[in-house]
């Protein structure tokens, strides 16, 4: 009888191992997402308008290699200033999915990645008055310049598929700039996908929602 049990407890743990290890072929799908945070800035910050968009695909089995572009705009008229820029970003990189996958019905993911992203605006200051008790007032404008950006991220978030093909999932990023243009004759105010031009190294979270196309 003892013989029986362990011969039934060892079949047990086969077929679990099994279930956690088997292997099957990735179908092949790419998943659309939108960035819904935009929505909110747009409330506390309605100078500042921004669209993201994502794709990304499971090339390998928990891997999931994304794109990632966005585009912003800045409208800023203040008593002292007028402001406005319009720019795009682009980011790409992977994802790797440390829930793992035991099986293919199993599509909540918990990822950690790393990206490497390009920014670029243009933006100007039709108008400025500035005044200081020494040198009086002064008053002018900036004309149109270009500004360019990169840096990478470090990213995490969860993405849980509350409907099938339908997932919603937030995305924290770390970002550590690497080059931008230097001595620009204005700061910009805001760097598409990066954040507000005098965090050095923003971190940043994100909501989006997402639908998988399957193939």
């Amino acid at each position: 009888m003892m013989v029986t049990f362990s011969v039934a407890l060892s079949a047990q743990d086969e077929n679990i191992t099994d279930t956690l290890t088997k292997d099957f072929d990735i179908k092949p799908s790419v998943r659309l997402g939108f960035d819904v945070s935009a929505i909110g800035r747009s409330i506390y910050e309605p100078e500042v308008r921004q669209l993201e968009f994502s794709l990304d695909s499971e090339l390998l089995r928990n891997w999931f290699f994304n794109l990632e572009a966005g585009m912003m705009q800045v409208r800023s008229e203040q008593e002292t200033f007028s402001y406005s820029s319009n720019g795009y970003f682009l980011r790409t990189g992977a994802d790797f999915n440390i829930l793992g996958r035991p099986d293919e019905q199993q599509n909540d993911l918990v990822l950690l990645g790393l990206r490497y992203a390009y920014s670029f605006l243009q933006h100007d200051a039709p108008y400025f008055f500035l005044e200081n008790p020494y040198w009086g007032e002064h008053s002018g404008s900036i004309a149109q310049t270009a500004y360019h950006t990169h840096w990478m991220e470090l990213t995490g978030g969860v993405r849980a598929e509350v409907f099938q093909n339908l997932f919603l999932g937030w995305m924290l990023r770390t970002k550590v700039p690497l080059f931008r243009t230097r001595e620009p004759e204005i700061e910009p105010y805001y760097i598409p996908g990066f954040g507000h031009g005098k965090r050095s190294s923003p971190v940043t979270i994100h909501f989006s929602v997402y639908y998988r196309f399957d193939f």
